[in-house]
């Protein structure tokens, strides 16, 4: 049941992280557009395998933390910050005045799976994520960090991203037109999410 709970978590971990448009599942959907189905998940493979990476060494570095209880619970007091900042950030996204669309240009013309690579070794923002998100499940005792659960909970943020990512190449042609209001309704359930778990490290941190 415990390495059912840490694959979910994992799973929900990554699609949460990955959801809102950004520059690699755009790019995605950009390379789906203008070349095709398959440079599009070349494309994504090549970011899926930096995203295990990442996610396993952002877990076992939340591991190492986890150890230390100091280091912990001051990084868990900064995850709620980073929650409470999210969540009002969503909900300015949500929002915003509409404004017109920054187009993301494909410059690359290498391998799509290298270019992948490439372009998922960017986002330094994932390593971070995982460690602070781990970290959180773990002070709700919804996460331990043994090595199959860490192994686990990474594979499972893989298939996260990859049904995100898989996502945005297949279908996101088909609502293009709709793509404003569904991008609105993402943030405004990201902050809805990112609240809550901000709400309930708020109630641990006064309550311990």
């Amino acid at each position: 049941m415990g390495l059912i709970v840490d694959f979910i978590a994992g799973y929900l971990v990554a699609f949460v992280g990955f959801v809102a448009p950004g520059m690699l599942n755009v790019l995605a959907a950009k390379i789906s557009i203008t070349e095709n189905k398959r440079a599009a998940m070349l494309f994504i493979f090549g970011t899926l395998t930096i995203v295990l990476i990442q996610a396993f060494t952002g877990v076992y570095f939340a591991k190492f933390l986890d150890s230390h209880p100091g280091v912990s619970n001051t990084l868990k007091q900064f995850g709620t910050v980073i929650f409470v900042l999210l969540t009002i950030a969503f909900l300015f996204k949500g929002f915003q005045v509409k404004k017109p669309k920054k187009e993301i240009e494909i410059k690359s013309k290498q391998n799509r799976y290298v270019y992948g690579l490439m372009m998922a070794s960017f986002n330094m923002f994932a390593i971070p994520f995982f460690a602070i998100s781990s970290l959180t499940l773990a002070s709700k005792e919804l996460f331990d960090f043994s090595l199959i659960s860490i192994i686990v909970f990474s594979i499972a943020a893989v298939l996260g991203t990859f049904t995100i990512f898989y996502s945005y190449a297949v279908f996101f042609k088909k609502i293009e037109d709709k793509a404003d209001v569904l991008i609105n309704n993402i943030y405004f359930i990201l902050a809805a999410f990112t609240g809550f778990v901000a709400i309930l490290s708020i109630y641990r941190i006064i309550n311990t």
